[in-house]
């Protein structure tokens, strides 16, 4: 178990490389954290690119928490601060005192636990800030966030959706009956601070497996049950008109596919971006994506596109026949 003691020691940060190319902005920045490892780099640099394109001449402050980056992704990632004249500080963190908490499905990181220090190490820097998934798009100003009343709560999000909640609270026997997607938070450090809640996050060390459905998320929830400012999905959505903050959830990503506005947006942003235009809507031929296909082929079959349908229905069969042959 990791003693509580050991936050004072900022022993998590392994070293840190600055890329500051925002010149002399006299302008209060919005710090945006992420946390990411290396095969989200590129989907991170989409997110700060439509930040980035949607508002311009606003001042920006990006902090991304990882396991580790390839020397391609931290230049990729150089090129976006020097294009948009902003900064980005990288943190290379220690994994080590995160090793004992739960992963539930195995493509899943730890790093999705970093967010829990971050308050503690951007304390010095700002009072509040913005945490991100890289799986998310900004569609306009991000303003509005900023201006959100925290009431006191140590952060602002969104719920889940109706039925997640449904199931999510009864699996956890939460008493609130409410649970929050931790995709996004506008956090005030003082107060997370004051309650304490990276402490009760790593009180969950160790705990067995079964109790939890997802990973950081849960114990979030666990650890706040409903104490949070709740705003609006459309800071965290889907598809919905409207939406501010697109978050592309589930196992059908924009980068895999395109099926809908959303991910075409998304496509829009990577082709803004310095990392490599998708001009394929259909995902990759590899038999890891053979469930996508599957999408695909009920996608176009909807769409009344048939041609489409029956070559979705091929890569399908294909490559889910592969991947149980091993090939």
């Amino acid at each position: 178990m990791f003693n509580p003691e050991e936050f004072a020691k900022n022993q998590f940060i392994l070293k840190k490389l600055e890329m500051n190319y925002a010149g002399n902005v006299q302008s209060k920045p919005l710090h945006i954290a992420f946390n990411i490892d290396d095969n989200f780099f590129m989907q991170c640099g989409v997110t700060i690119t439509s930040i980035l394109e949607n508002n311009k001449g606003k001042a920006f402050y990006f902090h991304i928490f990882c396991d580790g980056a390839s020397d391609g992704n931290l230049e990729k990632m150089r090129q976006t601060m020097e294009k948009y004249h902003t900064r980005a500080m990288i943190y290379f963190m220690d994994m080590a005192p995160f090793q004992t908490f739960h992963i539930k499905t195995k493509h899943f990181s730890r790093v999705t636990y970093l967010r829990s220090v971050m308050p503690k190490i951007l304390q010095p820097l700002t009072d509040k800030y913005l945490y991100m998934d890289a799986d998310m798009i900004c569609t306009g100003d991000i303003e509005e966030i900023e201006k959100i009343d925290l009431e006191g709560y140590p952060f602002a999000a969104a719920s889940e959706t109706a039925e997640a909640v449904a199931y999510k609270t009864s699996f956890l026997h939460q008493k609130s009956g409410k649970h929050f997607n931790d995709g996004l938070m506008w956090i005030d450090i003082a107060e997370w601070e004051k309650e304490q809640i990276t402490e009760k996050v790593f009180s969950y060390q160790g705990a067995d497996p079964r109790r939890f459905s997802g990973q950081s998320q849960d114990i979030m929830n666990l650890v706040l049950d409903g104490e949070i400012k709740f705003i609006d999905r459309r800071y965290n959505g889907g598809s919905d008109k409207g939406v501010l903050i697109y978050h592309f959830t589930g196992r059908n990503k924009p980068w895999h596919m395109v099926m809908d506005e959303g991910a075409r947006q998304w496509r829009h942003y990577l082709d803004l971006s310095v990392w490599d235009s998708m001009p394929d809507p259909n995902p990759p031929k590899t038999p890891q994506h053979y469930f996508n296909y599957k999408s695909m082929m009920n996608h176009y079959r909807h769409q009344g596109q048939y041609g489409q349908m029956l070559y979705c229905c091929y890569w399908y069969c294909w490559l889910k026949i592969r991947l149980k042959l091993g090939l």
